[in-house]
């Protein structure tokens, strides 16, 4: 669970936090274990950092400054706003970590214990040495109404539910991934497809030996745009390319002579493509949408793409040069089976009326040095 990233904002005084940590009333409980509403807004302002950056890191905000108003974006098909996500997910996990305590005590012995005190004490000495001391990590923490202590607690929560992850979805665990669970999911997630890039907006700018000119300060090939004449003349040869694809020759064959990927030089069954792949959209809606065998040419934002849909072969996934599109595969399969196992005990875990809609845009985002440094 802990840590992912980004923006910053410091205040409070060490003298002025003891006051407003103590009493703070429970926001949610299960049995013995709570956490407080100020525990909730220490999650609730590590979350919107950690969406933050994700979001920004994939371009999705144009603004360079923090600007609250992005929360209130919603999806393209009109569902949840990136508000609504964020809280749902902090929920999640403040359910996740309630019921993981309870479990926790099933496995508690002397070896957990040490394992318990020795990851929360990383979780602080990481926090203390990314902002530079005890005192200025006080000092943050003050603004949400915590200390090094309350701090402490929410780390011993994360930590007992990583340990109780790691002893029901771990390996030898009792709901470990099988092989069977990542065939399954590969066969119902995934579609197959190779593809031929024509690029369409610039070219290399070549030496006197014909060769691509390589800029001496960034290392980049040196590169000027077509014209309109070129651009017709390379949608031309996708066209003609597509035709010859259609026609039944080979594939492979094409992309040996016509392709500008280096991509699919490397990994050669194939790119794996699900509704969640960070590519350009009309990428990932011709590969989900094609039949196999079906070619087709879309202009994306990297250029002209002569696309064919191929087979799922059984057991691509565990081919190793395939493993950068499968990354994410035992964590989504658990993430199921988390629902299952420990969703029987959601109901019986109490919330205060907090207005957390109306919180939501108090909370700041967490110091992003504090993002940094931990680990999810």
């Amino acid at each position: 669970m802990k840590k992912i990233t980004a923006v910053i904002l410091i205040i409070s005084a060490l003298f002025a936090l003891s006051a407003c940590t103590v009493g703070s009333p429970e926001y949610a409980a299960y049995g013995q274990y709570a956490v407080t509403e100020n525990m909730y807004k220490y999650l609730l302002a590590y979350y919107k950092s950690s969406f933050y950056s994700f979001f920004s890191g994939y371009g999705f905000f144009d603004n360079e400054e923090y600007d609250e108003n992005i929360w209130n974006e919603s999806a393209e098909d009109g569902g949840q706003t990136l508000s609504e996500q964020v809280a749902e997910y902090v929920d999640n996990q403040i359910n996740e970590m309630l019921v993981s305590a309870k479990l926790y005590e099933k496995y508690e012995n002397a070896d957990t214990k040490v394992l318990l005190d020795k990851t929360v004490e990383e979780f602080v000495s990481q926090d203390m040495s990314a902002v530079g001391s005890r005192s200025e990590l006080n000092s943050i923490l003050g603004q949400y109404g915590l200390n090094i202590n309350t701090l402490r607690r929410v780390f011993e929560l994360e930590a007992k539910a990583l340990i109780v992850d790691d002893k029901l979805f771990g390996e030898g665990g009792e709901y470990a991934v099988t092989d069977a669970e990542r065939e399954a999911y590969y066969q119902e997630n995934y579609s197959r497809v190779k593809h031929i890039l024509i690029k369409n907006d610039v070219k290399y700018v070549l030496d006197d030996k014909g060769q691509p000119k390589v800029d001496i300060y960034t290392g980049r090939y040196i590169t000027e745009d077509l014209t309109d004449e070129e651009k017709a003349e390379k949608l031309a040869a996708a066209n003609e390319v597509l035709e010859k694809a259609k026609s039944g020759e080979s594939f492979e064959e094409l992309i040996d002579r016509y392709n500008e990927d280096g991509g699919m030089s490397t990994y050669t069954d194939g790119y794996f493509v699900t509704a969640d792949t960070l590519l350009d959209t009309k990428y990932v809606t011709a590969a989900l949408t094609l039949s196999i065998g079906e070619v087709t040419l879309i202009e994306t934002s990297y250029g002209l793409i002569i696309m064919k849909k191929y087979a799922l072969d059984e057991g691509l996934w565990k081919n190793e040069l395939n493993s950068a599109f499968f990354s994410e595969t035992d964590e989504e399969i658990k993430s199921v089976k988390r629902k299952d196992v420990y969703g029987k005990y959601y109901a019986d875990i109490t919330r205060s009326d907090l207005d957390t809609k109306a919180l939501f845009p108090t909370v700041c985002p967490l110091d992003s040095r504090l993002i940094a440094t931990g680990e999810e």
